[in-house]
């Protein structure tokens, strides 16, 4: 299972880093530029600092580098030293001292919502159940899901509790809480899966089952996974499917739209394992060749909230097939990579 935890939150963090330095940019400006094929340096990206006088203005400091990611990933490994640090426990009080740590260090082109709530609990004016943007609906919460989904991945109902729990932290709207909740049941329902891909679960009945566990929280939010389910069996060309659901940061775009090519990358790895041919891989893909792939393909098909849908991507891809399937220059590249495998070693070791 260490293989698989590994991969996870390296994964993911390859995923933020590969999208970084195209935020914001359309599909066809990516393409423009030829596409993102390795790690590159941003041009915009870049650590902010916060003063703790509330008037003054916050200042920009240096661009990100070639391979560092960004708040998504920050805070995605703020959760998981939350965790370790209260003994295997998620405490509310605890994550919301996190979010202020990380304010006051410098984070990188954070969002709105985790921004202004973790500037709230700086005041000390309020409790972590007061802190969210009622309206906040981004995708934030939803990105830094992974570590609830590998600390609790035997423990269905507290895997739900706490990964709601932090996100209501930061972000009020229900679809935030639903996108987070359906990025952890991903991560958890593909963790079992073995590398030969001799499983019963197909990327439909992926999209269905996180469907379901949604739409008690945010019927809307729940509709956009069955958007991407019917594209999904309806055989749309990925690019096109991408577009209708929407690149966004907003939930209902960003999550559905990483959770659609985690989809159709399950189905397209159970059909070479049967012998049939991919359009897109090919017949005998290796595991290296397949994870590549579609990391690259949820930067070059999407655009705009690149770093939080590749995020996404990699943590679930990486939950798949596990560290051996990431490309060796992009482990040696990333940024961080160590102190992402003495979390992974600790959360195997001391997971539920």
């Amino acid at each position: 299972m260490f293989k698989k935890i590994i991969g996870c939150l390296l994964g993911g963090a390859i995923g933020d880093a590969l999208g970084m330095p195209v935020v914001g940019m359309s599909r066809s400006e990516i393409n423009g530029m030829g596409g993102v094929q390795t790690f590159l340096a941003s041009k915009g990206v870049s650590v902010i600092s916060i003063p703790l006088n509330v008037i003054a203005d916050s200042e920009a400091g240096d661009l990100l580098e070639a391979g560092q990611w960004t708040d998504d990933t920050q805070l995605s490994l703020a959760l998981a030293e939350t965790i370790l640090e209260e003994s295997g426990r998620f405490i509310p009080e605890a994550w919301a001292h996190k979010l202020v740590h990380w304010l006051n260090n410098e984070p990188r082109s954070p969002g709105v919502s985790s921004l202004q709530a973790a500037m709230q609990l700086r005041t000390g004016g309020v409790f972590w159940d007061e802190s969210a943007d009622p309206e906040g609906a981004g995708c934030g919460a939803a990105t830094r899901s992974a570590p609830i989904a590998l600390f609790f991945r035997n423990s269905p109902e507290l895997r739900r509790e706490f990964v709601l729990q932090q996100a209501q932290t930061t972000h009020g709207h229900p679809d935030a809480h639903a996108a987070a909740l359906s990025v952890c049941e991903a991560i958890a329902c593909v963790l079992p899966i073995r590398t030969d891909f001799e499983t019963n679960l197909s990327g439909i009945g992926l999209l269905e089952r996180l469907a379901e566990a949604t739409a008690s929280i945010s019927l809307p939010y729940s509709e956009c996974l069955l958007l991407a389910r019917n594209l999904l069996e309806d055989e749309v060309e990925a690019g096109d499917a991408v577009r209708a659901i929407g690149t966004s940061s907003w939930s209902r775009e960003a999550v559905p739209a990483a959770l659609y090519l985690i989809a159709r990358h399950l189905d397209e790895c159970k059909a070479e394992k049967a012998g049939f041919t991919s359009i897109e891989h090919g017949v005998g893909k290796s595991s290296v060749d397949a994870f590549e792939s579609l990391l690259l393909r949820s930067v070059n098909l999407t655009g705009d909230a690149t770093e939080s849908i590749a995020t996404i991507v990699g943590s679930v891809a990486g939950a798949l097939h596990g560290i051996d399937a990431i490309p060796a220059l992009w482990q040696e590249k990333a940024e961080g990579a160590d102190r992402i495998r003495d979390l992974a070693e600790r959360l195997d070791k001391h997971s539920n």
